[in-house]
């Protein structure tokens, strides 16, 4: 395979869109694929083979799926473009790898898809470890040794080699390689090597993995387990963003394809756009708001709000996407929920906005001025912020609560938040939050 690419078909198709490609055949690879992406509790993407062709249908899922008669590219819609994309990322992750890396332009110039991209920036943020020295750790071994070295078992060396002195038994330290740090990386790039289209990017992935693995055993690695076991000090830090971009890559293929045998052949790799819009958010909040004047938590959960009164014990969780409450005064936090749909093109859904007043109505309105209050942040397609007021009202009061939906455009604020300057995009949303959260009532917004 060389850097021009495969001559197959190749389907472009946004976020959201549908696709019909007359008189194509899926294979059995393809069906397994396809059964795989449509059987997980929410879908990233479905297909359906047709007596006269293939229908697929996109969802909230950005990236590549390769089938063995045509690849499938499904770019973003609300993010910009995959370079855009791949700032998006950044920004969330709080990563530089774009920042350090010449060649990302140049490969989305020559045809690469996500993967590829991804893919290049985690094999040079790689190779900058590999040529800053790999982090090492000292392990303490027991051993029968000629000599000693560290500490003699004085008490076992009488009981099991009484007599002896070419057999010392010893406990000692000794540094080794074959760390978590290390294994995990090792993992990522074989993925990348077997996965990666561009040439140059399969191969500098794969001679790294025989780095990796020959100071290391990644197969001892426990994966599930080792996002929460990995901690980071002064020691190890400089792996962080290696890492951040190891998981991008091993949670875009998905544990099963990890799992599957063989050469490149069929995969998908998937960018979950919900889960990482909700951090954009999150990042973007605490951005472009002064943090000396609010505090701005992420899924703060509570066990408090939903209370089985039969039991006197908590009942459920609640977890908004963002908590935000002023740092000096004890009163009303506004909850914010992120929903990652194209809600000015069509109305909110029914579930969205009873979630939303839930957490209004358990958050906000502590002050007994205030209306209970929450709002609900989704990606406009429009470079103008829009705003949409909703009310629950009463026969004893006008108005209960109140939950603000607006929608931002993802590129316009990423590069404000990118400069640290709040400008057309974030500025609705800023003065919003000083609103609700120093117990200002609202005057009527534009319905839109």
């Amino acid at each position: 395979m060389s850097d021009s690419f495969d001559s197959y078909q190749r389907v472009s198709l946004p976020e959201w869109g549908t696709a019909f490609l007359k008189d194509a055949l899926l294979s059995e690879a393809d069906r397994k694929l396809a059964s795989e992406l449509a059987s997980e509790p929410e879908a990233r993407l479905t297909i359906d083979e047709m007596r006269d062709g293939v229908r697929i249908q996109a969802r909230s899922w950005i990236g590549v799926v390769r089938f063995d008669s045509f690849e499938l590219l499904i770019e973003p819609k609300l993010a910009g473009d995959q370079l855009g994309l791949v700032k998006l990322i950044e920004f969330t992750t709080g990563l530089d790898a774009l920042k350090a890396n010449s060649g990302a332009r140049d490969l989305l110039t020559g045809g690469a898809d996500l993967f590829d991209l991804v893919s290049l920036l985690f094999v040079e943020a790689c190779e900058r470890l590999v040529r800053d020295g790999l982090f090492s750790d000292y392990i303490e071994h027991e051993d029968e040794l000629p000599m000693i070295r560290g500490r003699l078992l004085a008490d076992r060396q009488v009981l099991e080699k009484f007599g002896r002195i070419d057999k010392l038994l010893c406990r000692f330290d000794e540094q080794h390689l074959n760390l978590p740090e290390n294994q995990l990386l090792a993992i990522a790039l074989r993925q990348c090597g077997r996965r990666a289209k561009h040439d140059r990017v399969r191969r500098r992935a794969r001679a790294l993995q025989a780095i990796f693995e020959d100071v290391c055993d990644p197969r001892a690695l426990d994966l599930p387990n080792a996002r929460f076991e990995i901690t980071y000090h002064r020691l190890n830090e400089h792996y962080r963003d290696s890492h951040e971009l190891a998981w991008f890559v091993l949670d875009g293929l998905g544990v099963k394809d990890l799992n599957a045998p063989g050469k490149t052949g069929c995969f998908a790799f998937l960018v979950d756009m919900n889960a990482l819009f909700e951090k954009f958010v999150y990042r973007l909040a605490n951005t472009i708001l002064p943090l000396k004047k609010y505090r701005v938590r992420y899924q703060f959960a509570s066990r408090s709000i939903i209370w089985n009164a039969s039991l006197n014990k908590p009942y459920a969780r609640v977890i908004p996407d963002l908590l935000i409450d002023l740092q000096n005064r004890a009163g009303t936090s506004i909850a914010v929920d992120a929903k990652y749909k194209t809600y000015d093109e069509r109305k909110i859904a029914s579930q969205d906005i009873y979630q939303t007043f839930l957490y209004a109505y358990a958050y906000g309105g502590v002050e007994s001025h205030a209306s209970p209050s929450a709002i609900l942040i989704y990606p406009s397609t429009s470079s103008t912020t829009g705003q949409l007021r909703l009310h629950i009202k009463s026969v004893q009061a006008s108005s209960q609560a109140q939950v603000f939906a607006v929608g931002i455009d993802i590129p316009a604020a990423l590069a404000e938040a990118t400069t640290r300057s709040v400008g057309p995009a974030t500025t609705p949303l800023t003065k919003l939050i000083a609103e609700l959260c120093e117990g200002r009532e609202q005057a009527p917004s534009k319905h839109l």
